[in-house]
């Protein structure tokens, strides 16, 4: 999933600072735990299929999952991160280095649509950020017009983050679909609140 290398600035994707030795594709077959936080990823969300699991530390604190996704024959590709938060994260400011991330690292960049997004039960109000860029990319071996869609969610103070990116070509309309997926996750309770008292959501 070298597509979204380097797309998302975070613990789990700043890849220079991180031996190599330290990171691995995980061998796993069924649906996999991420222990720490108690997320999921399930081998099949929807019309998605988990490709690859790849751990970027030795403890398996930051992860990654990567699923194709496929719906009335066009096809777009997701990653799923999670990972822990620093200390004092200020989730709008994180998210304002993602896009400066995006935009710098890609051709005809452009920010079409940006807004915040509640918990995925809608029981937390805010707790995601959202952005939709157009650009031109590689997607499935051929360079083509693409949409590229990114979300941070800050949930529990801040002690885990999760953010997701997803591209597909800009003639497919899998938006709706990246977000059902997004939805059909099975976030623990701890992933799916804000922590009230710090205001850093």
């Amino acid at each position: 999933m070298t597509l979204f290398r380097g797309l998302i600035l975070g613990p789990a994707l700043m890849l220079a600072a991180v031996p190599a030795g330290a990171q691995e594709d995980l061998r796993v077959e069924g649906d996999w735990a991420h222990s720490a936080s108690g997320m999921t990823f399930p081998e099949r969300l929807g019309n998605a299929l988990r490709t690859r699991i790849h751990a970027y530390d030795a403890e398996q604190l930051d992860v990654s999952a990567g699923y194709s996704l496929r719906r009335g024959g066009e096809l777009g590709f997701v990653t799923l991160y999670v990972y822990p938060a620093t200390p004092d994260q200020d989730c709008a400011a994180s998210f304002a280095e993602i896009e400066r991330n995006v935009t710098q690292g890609n051709a005809d960049v452009k920010l079409v649509a940006e807004d915040r997004w509640p918990s995925p039960s809608g029981r937390t109000p805010d707790v995601g950020y959202h952005a939709r860029f157009t650009m031109k990319g590689v997607l499935d071996g051929r360079e083509q017009p693409l949409t590229s869609e990114s979300y941070l969610f800050c949930p529990a103070g801040g002690t885990w983050l999760v953010a997701a990116r997803g591209s597909w070509s800009r003639a497919a309309k899998l938006e709706s679909a990246f977000a059902e997926l997004l939805h059909g996750l099975d976030w623990p309770l701890e992933l799916d609140e804000a922590e009230e008292s710090t205001g850093k959501n």
